[in-house]
């Protein structure tokens, strides 16, 4: 068994880390998730609790395959809890799929950063068992390098959403305020239509 950790913060605040979160697949940065479907989303207690199951694909070592049995497609159960009172994130996944020999188990926790409001701590931990006769212990430092490797394109996915979302709300607010603007003026010019009828003739 092996533990892997990192901390990451996000020069956003929570409300925006967590939405692009949930909403970071698909990513042209990370393709390693390669599908993903809803089984239950439920709102308790005001924390909208999501079950999804998500198929994932890596690249692996041909002797890795042979040793056990994986052959680097993954379904992993998530499951999401998110409080926006508290702003707290938390997602866990456990893989499905693969040899019996192999057992992968993550969490990802986002909170707000203790001394900045405006940043968003994430907190990424992994635990992979690998129970082979021999080589577990390399098996599982390899799935780990690529694992970090994935993690790393998954921050970057983030921050990617976030760009989008940014461009999208800047789209909208300036198609807004051009119709706010062009309502604007046409009540103008009504007004001032009312206000100086043309005298009678």
């Amino acid at each position: 068994m092996r533990i892997w950790s990192s901390e990451h913060t996000f020069d956003h605040e929570w409300e925006t880390v967590a939405m692009a979160a949930f909403k970071k697949y698909p990513n042209p940065l990370n393709r390693a998730v390669t599908g993903i479907d809803v089984v239950k989303q439920t709102l308790e207690a005001g924390k909208i609790l999501t079950e999804r199951i998500i198929q994932s694909h890596f690249s692996i070592p041909s002797w890795a395959t042979k040793l056990t049995g994986f052959s680097g497609t993954q379904y992993s159960h998530e499951y999401t809890v998110i409080d926006p009172t508290k702003k707290h994130f938390q997602l866990t996944t456990r893989n499905l799929n693969g040899s019996s020999f192999l057992r992968v188990d993550e969490k990802l926790t986002y909170t707000p950063h203790i001394e900045d409001p405006n940043k968003t701590v994430l907190k990424q931990d992994v635990i992979v068992t690998i129970t082979l006769p021999a080589f577990a212990d390399y098996c599982e430092k390899t799935f780990l390098s690529i694992y970090s490797q994935n993690a790393s394109k998954g921050r970057q996915g983030v921050e990617w959403v976030i760009d989008n979302l940014k461009k999208e709300y800047d789209a909208i607010s300036t198609k807004v305020t051009s119709e706010v603007h062009e309502m604007s003026e046409k009540v103008r010019s009504w007004s001032a239509t009312s206000s100086n009828p043309k005298p009678e003739r």
